[in-house]
């Protein structure tokens, strides 16, 4: 007769399942919690202003830094307003892309080519 070898019990580590789904519940929560950042942000921000006048940045800054002062007026040198874009990471992309669609539009021999 075969000898009968002790059945072993498979023993899980402790707490390695609800371990697990506590950081699945951790895991959705700040996915939720993410989404509901960027809804905020969507329904404060457009993702292109409107013309603002460059006067604008003067309330932004502070009076007292100079430098972003001398900025601004630099600023005002070469351009009569701005557009602010949504700032979700794609602000630079939208920014750039819009700024040469609105210059083709003003442009028509090179809306044409």
């Amino acid at each position: 007769m075969a000898a009968e070898e002790p059945q072993q019990q498979k023993q899980e580590p402790l707490g390695s399942d609800s371990e697990g789904v506590s950081c699945l519940a951790y895991d959705e929560a700040i996915m939720a919690q993410q989404d509901r950042i960027q809804q905020e942000i969507a329904v404060q921000n457009p993702l292109v202003s409107e013309r603002l006048e460059l006067s604008v940045l003067y309330k932004e800054y502070a009076e007292d830094d100079n430098i972003y002062q001398q900025k601004i007026k630099d600023l005002h040198k070469k351009y009569s307003y701005i557009r602010k874009t949504r700032p979700d990471g794609n602000c630079f992309y939208r920014a750039f892309g819009f700024s040469h669609l609105e210059a083709l539009l003003d442009d028509s021999k090179e809306l044409q080519r």
